[in-house]
């Protein structure tokens, strides 16, 4: 019902920085004295009050008892799982707090849809700037973290491995049983070496109770690294990692400092280039353009969808646990045409990288990967 409200009496307003006006409404926004972090759980304030109503002592009056519902989303991603939240009051009458978790830095839109008591719904809207996670220390808030079991308990490489997969909320260690779909899957596993040597990009199965489950068979012995890019309801995009030992040979260690760095690459068939520059800015958004071409260089114009968008990227860093899971900017509407496919990517620090750059085409998945330095040489 109150959604329905919501949605029959939205009033436009004008947007400004961090001060919003609709009619009488005044809502200002308090963001954490440090800003906002990615990969944490953040604390948002703000407060809503009658212009109209004005004590000459407190000034406008704090509209209480309102209903708000949060919508957190990254305008240039809309295919990205949104984080919604009803906003809970403060101690203080018209003061209201939110604790969104970011999965990456980047640009953001925090959208507020307010009912005050007795007056027709409105929405404002702020633009959000999250800065890229911090070091993790014992302080760090963290809502969620990954289990991965493997059956047998220390799986062998070249035999398959039955994996069970759960998200956990990590103050009460129960498992989220609710998920939304990021891009047709509730949960990507990619399962990477720890030296980067290998990658892997699943979907396992949702079971009962919050419980995935996949066989898999690693392909040479290490520690792996798996990454969980998933949403639990409502919660938006977690990127969460845990680790795991495969017995059994082993394959020579990939070496990052002697790998290939050009920045073309055929694949499945076809040819795929980065336009990407030597060192790739840190801690904001760039764009890496992929160009796809058939072996002749002619433009492929018959990429197909996958997972819900024209193309993926993912990076990993030379630490093996930051990861980056990199999509088209949507904002562009040729995006696919012509095989020009323009990643919208956030490198987190400095240091190397390396990325794999997926598409489909015929119903077939084509993986290109690549070398990225990001920082100043």
């Amino acid at each position: 019902m109150y959604r329905s409200l919501i949605l029959s009496l939205f009033v436009t307003v004008t947007l400004s920085a961090a001060t919003q006006r609709a009619g009488k409404y005044e809502i200002t926004l308090r963001e954490p004295d440090g800003g906002l972090s990615a990969q944490e759980e953040m604390q948002l304030e703000f407060r809503v009050v009658d212009t109209s109503r004005v004590d000459p002592v407190m000034g406008p009056a704090g509209v209480i008892r309102a209903k708000i519902e949060s919508i957190v989303e990254m305008p240039a991603m809309r295919g990205m799982p949104k984080v919604v939240e009803i906003a809970h009051p403060e101690g203080v009458p018209g003061e209201y707090g939110l604790h969104p978790t970011f999965a990456h830095g980047g640009e953001f839109k925090l959208t507020l849809k307010i009912a005050p008591p007795g007056d027709a719904a409105f929405e404002v809207a702020f633009p959000l700037q999250v800065a890229d996670a911090k070091t993790v220390t014992k302080a760090t808030i963290k809502p969620y973290r990954l289990e991965v079991v493997s059956t047998p308990k220390n799986p062998k490489a070249g035999e398959p491995a039955e994996l069970t997969v759960r998200v956990l909320r990590d103050a009460t260690k129960d498992a989220v049983t609710a998920f939304d779909l990021t891009h047709e899957h509730p949960l990507h596993l990619i399962v990477v070496r720890a030296d980067l040597g290998n990658f892997s990009h699943q979907h396992p199965a949702l079971g009962d109770n919050g419980v995935f489950k996949i066989r898999y068979t690693f392909p040479s012995a290490g520690e792996y690294h798996l990454f969980a890019d998933t949403a639990p309801r409502a919660a938006g995009s977690q990127i969460l990692m845990t680790t795991l030992k495969v017995n059994g040979k082993a394959e020579p260690k990939f070496d990052l400092t002697k790998s290939d760095r050009g920045l073309r690459r055929e694949a499945g068939g076809v040819v795929v280039s980065l336009d990407a520059t030597s060192a790739q800015p840190v801690k904001r958004s760039v764009t890496v353009t992929a160009t796809v071409r058939d072996p002749q260089g002619n433009a492929i114009t018959d990429l197909e969808p996958y997972l819900g968008a024209m193309g993926h990227f993912i990076l990993i860093h030379e630490d093996g646990v930051t990861m980056v899971h990199s999509h088209p900017d949507e904002r562009d509407p040729a995006v696919g045409k012509n095989g020009v496919v323009p990643f919208l990517s956030r490198f987190p620090k400095p240091g190397t990288y390396r990325g794999w750059a997926q598409f489909q085409r015929a119903g077939k998945v084509i993986t290109a990967d690549f070398i990225l330095e990001a920082g100043a040489k």
